[in-house]
């Protein structure tokens, strides 16, 4: 990591009759990877820094020497850019325009210059464009951000808060590509008073010491808050950093409790953003059934919203009261959901008591709307016929939740890791995110890239909705899956040959479309989600299948004999039962 920013020195200025006052020495500790970011000749580094401070502080800006225009829209002026003063837009190969009836024209993906009425005017226009495509191409590359910076703020020890446009936008350019998540960097500057007499070394490493510790709030609220909106698992994909969170709350206690969660801080937000996060981690572990490990974390949790509702206990300010109040119910509703799981009749009665109390109020305001909310209140009238809690004894109430619980969970844990899409691979997440899916449908998850490039001839009949029959994607791959190892294994079994992996890989994305050609052809009737499983005891079917690998590499050399001496060997068996039979007569 590089310290990237600059430090500035300034008396603090006092009223005639006031005490000196400390000389206050504010630092920017830069995080990140990015090499040589303060250089003059490297590329345009963006920043994202939405607090509205009037500082005039000079090292809150780290990108002053580095700035560039944004990359320009896909729709800059362009010779076939309509405008009031031009015509119509017109292929750029056969010349067609967007008022012939049913013409649709579309950009060249990689320049955004011309237009085409499709992919054979393309392809005849491409000798003449290629040139001109690269030239734009590169030049829109170019544009593209090395790192954008995130966080800052004038000097007062706070987290920067990327107020709603810009966490959009900063989740837009992850998502289309334009930056990656490690060439994000964090500004942190730091207050730090040096009171006279001070140790000058002492003042400087504190100041380092709660920097780092906000770095590693700010990477775990970057995927809490922002990258979390690009995320096809909401904000559960980020366990890992949770865990970051935690495990340096645990190490450092004293620095984040004295320093940062602080009772008389004026800044809440650390407790506040902390709080988030360590609920959601909480929510990640109890729902994958890893209760113990959720009710030791739980204790962290529960120690920093209280921190948090001191801090802004009688602050007078609305907003700030609310989001309280409602950390403060999301944490009785697991607590209580936690108490079920494990048995703890009273940490569950007393977090439901809680939880039903705020959401009761919260309807007489009008503002219990949101559909994600459980409802407790509600949801116990089905067995009680009432809502009058206090008439009603706790093991009842107890005793309606278990059951509540068990239903939910009867098969098996919420939240279960993600296994490897490539059928040969057996690998699980440790983690909750630990896995990428695929680019395109945003479903299949792959360990690493050389899985999904080996599953990608499969993948890609099933991506993004390419299934033309009406059984399940899974139910098709285990079907492929089944019959490409049992095959495989018995010609293992009875042969020398040894049928490798590239072959069984090249069999499996032929079987799928061969499945799905049947499917949908000679055994339609095979063609559903209930019907499919009495297709295995179709003779024909499975003699469609046997025709099928005695044809595929590798499987040919093998199953093709294996299956004739196959068919051998039963005869003989039948012959020798019929011989045996007839000497016990």
């Amino acid at each position: 990591s590089h310290v990237i920013g600059t430090m500035t020195m300034s008396n603090n200025t006092r009223a005639a009759g006031a005490a000196p006052s400390s000389q206050s020495i504010a630092f920017d500790f830069g995080g990140g990877t990015v090499d040589d970011a303060a250089n003059n000749n490297a590329p345009p580094v963006f920043r994202f820094d939405s607090n509205n401070n009037n500082s005039n502080d000079d090292s809150a800006d780290m990108s002053n020497n580095n700035a560039a225009p944004s990359r320009p829209s896909a729709n800059h002026n362009s010779p076939t850019e309509t405008t009031p003063n031009e015509p119509p837009r017109k292929c750029a190969s056969c010349g067609k325009t967007e008022n012939d009836e049913g013409i649709k024209l579309k950009n060249c993906t990689a320049c955004h210059l011309v237009r085409y009425c499709g992919v054979e005017c393309q392809r005849e226009h491409r000798p003449k464009h290629k040139k001109a495509c690269k030239k734009r191409a590169a030049e829109l590359r170019c544009n593209k951000p090395n790192a954008v910076i995130v966080g800052g703020g004038g000097g007062g020890g706070q987290l920067s808060n990327n107020n709603e446009l810009d966490s959009e936008r900063l989740a837009r350019m992850v998502e289309s590509g334009d930056i990656s998540t490690d060439r994000i960097l964090f500004a942190c500057p730091q207050d730090v008073d040096i009171k006279p007499g001070a140790d000058f070394q002492s003042a400087i490493d504190e100041a380092k010491l709660i920097a780092d510790r906000r770095m590693v709030l700010q990477q775990a609220h970057l995927r809490f808050s922002t990258l979390s909106r690009v995320s096809y698992n909401s904000g559960l994909d980020f366990e890992r950093y949770y865990r970051d969170l935690y495990e340096d709350i645990q190490k450092y206690h004293d620095v984040w409790f004295d320093k940062l969660f602080n009772v008389d801080n004026p800044n809440p937000t650390h407790a506040e953003f902390t709080t988030g996060i360590l609920g959601t981690l909480c929510t990640i572990l109890r729902q994958r059934g890893d209760l113990e490990e959720c009710a030791e974390i739980m204790k962290t949790y529960m120690a920093v919203l209280t921190r948090y509702q001191q801090q802004t206990e009688g602050c007078g300010v609305a907003a700030q009261v609310d989001c309280c109040e409602g950390l403060t119910f999301r944490a009785n509703l697991i607590r209580c959901n936690l108490g079920v799981q494990l048995g703890d009749k009273e940490m569950a009665m007393t977090a439901f008591h809680d939880v039903v109390k705020y959401e009761k109020k919260e309807k007489a305001a009008g503002r219990y709307t949101d559909d994600s909310c459980p409802d407790l209140d509600g949801m116990l009238e089905c067995f009680f016929g009432h809502r009058d809690y206090d008439r009603i004894d706790d093991d009842d109430i107890f005793n309606a939740l278990t059951f509540m619980d068990k239903e939910c969970n009867k098969d098996g844990p919420q939240l279960k890791p993600r296994e490897c899409g490539y059928y040969n691979c057996d690998k699980k997440e440790q983690m909750s995110g630990d896995f990428n899916l695929c680019s395109k449908c945003h479903k299949q998850p792959y360990c690493g890239k050389e899985c999904q490039v080996r599953d990608w001839k499969i993948h890609k009949l099933l991506c993004c909705g390419k299934n033309k029959t009406d059984i399940e994607d899974d139910t098709l791959l285990m079907i492929m899956e089944l019959m490409v190892k049992n095959y495989g294994a018995t010609a293992d079994a009875r042969s020398e040959i040894k049928i490798s992996s590239r072959q069984k890989d090249a069999a499996s994305a032929a079987l799928l479309k061969k499945l799905m050609k049947l499917f949908t052809g000679e055994f339609s009737h095979f063609n559903s989600q209930q019907a499919v499983g009495d297709a295995g005891t179709n003779p024909a079917f499975s003699q469609a299948l046997a025709d099928f690998f005695a044809q595929q590499p590798g499987y040919d050399k093998v199953w093709g004999v294996l299956r004739v001496g196959y068919r051998e060997s039963l005869e003989r068996e039948r012959e020798d039962v019929s011989r045996s039979n007839t000497l016990t007569l």
